[in-house]
């Protein structure tokens, strides 16, 4: 599946932007860093404004960024009181 690649400004340019009436713009972060949106989102954005969503480069999908979580040591846990990790 192909995605539309952000920069980080666009990113950040298109959170809480609307696509069209009712449809907002959700940009999800890829497991492999980058940012990203749908082509549905691309093709369907009704505002001149941002029109320039048309145009981005298309990428493979990677899926979704997945956080570390579980047993990875807090490194900051010494610098507050009552936690060592």
């Amino acid at each position: 599946m192909k995605v539309g690649l952000l920069t980080i400004i666009q990113k950040d340019t298109l959170i809480g932007e609307m696509v069209a009436p009712d449809w907002y713009f959700y940009p999800i972060q890829m497991a492999d860093g980058e940012w990203v949106i749908s082509t549905q989102e691309m093709e369907s954005s009704e505002f001149p404004e941002l029109n320039w969503v048309k145009t981005l480069p298309l990428v493979d999908w990677v899926g979704p960024f997945q956080p570390i979580t579980g047993d990875t040591p807090n490194h900051f846990s010494q610098f507050f009181s009552g936690g060592t990790n």
